[in-house]
């Protein structure tokens, strides 16, 4: 019975892996890579590094005021909460959803690095 069970929850689990694949499971692990820097550079004050992280149509919007609200924020909610799944691919850019289902921002690569589209704290 044990087995059974064992045998059961083994291939359930490579189903799912080839449902989700690996690619999905690197989507989500780079939004996370990706989103926690920016919340580290919230925390830290960094507007200039920042910028970077951002699109360029949106760099100009990125001001000090602006990180330093996010900065008193930036404790209050966890990454796991931020970045809970993620939609898309590299080639498509990610969307990211929180926790509760909303769209935080989404991904695209600009000269093959990542960058948000979406001013996603304020």
């Amino acid at each position: 019975m044990t087995n059974t069970i064992l045998n059961l929850a083994a291939m359930s689990l490579l189903v799912l892996g080839m449902v989700a694949g690996p690619a999905a499971a690197d989507d989500l692990a780079d939004a996370k890579a990706f989103i926690g820097k920016q919340v580290e550079q919230i925390k830290a004050g960094d507007t200039a590094g920042l910028k970077a992280g951002f699109t360029a149509r949106l760099q100009p919007k990125i001001t000090d005021a602006m990180v330093a609200k996010a900065k008193k924020q930036a404790t209050s909610i966890t990454l796991d909460e931020l970045v809970a799944s993620v939609e898309g691919s590299a080639k498509t850019g990610l969307k990211i959803k929180m926790k509760g289902g909303r769209t935080l921002t989404t991904l695209v690569k600009v000269d093959g690095k990542w960058a948000a589209d979406t001013l996603w704290f304020k």
